[in-house]
């Protein structure tokens, strides 16, 4: 599949005061159906409190779920890390929506810390754990 154009988005937050944690299947199943449909693809990481999602896809289609995102309100604290940046390749090709736990919320206290490429970096180090679909 031959794409002309990708960019790729990165953000953190955390879930908002009196969401419940079951939320998170929800998000995961919507996440996939749409992102398959829109030509995105990335990772989902929770920690029980905090989000981290790397999303990659068409400028346009990216732009739209990055705003729809933002406005979700099962999160606050919506903080992007690696902003909408042109990419020569997907790193998530086959993946609509890879999702993790991580019961350490040490590294993604680093990434939360981090910003650009080496946030990025950083996130991949948990590409071990993934319950990738």
């Amino acid at each position: 599949m031959q794409e002309n154009s990708l960019e790729c988005f990165l953000y953190h937050s955390q879930l908002a005061p009196g969401a419940d944690t079951t939320c998170i299947a929800a998000i995961i199943k919507a996440a996939r159906t749409f992102n398959w449909s829109a030509g995105i693809t990335g990772m989902l990481v929770f920690d029980g409190e905090r989000f981290f999602q790397y999303v990659e896809g068409p400028p346009e289609q990216l732009a739209l779920l990055v705003e729809s995102i933002s406005r979700d309100e099962r999160h606050i604290n919506f903080t992007p890390l690696f902003p909408q940046a042109r990419i020569d390749q997907r790193r998530f090709a086959k993946w609509s929506m890879a999702y993790v736990i991580v019961e350490d919320t040490e590294p993604l206290g680093t990434i939360s810390e981090l910003q650009g490429p080496g946030a990025l970096e950083k996130l991949q180090e948990l590409l071990p754990l993934l319950d990738a679909q």
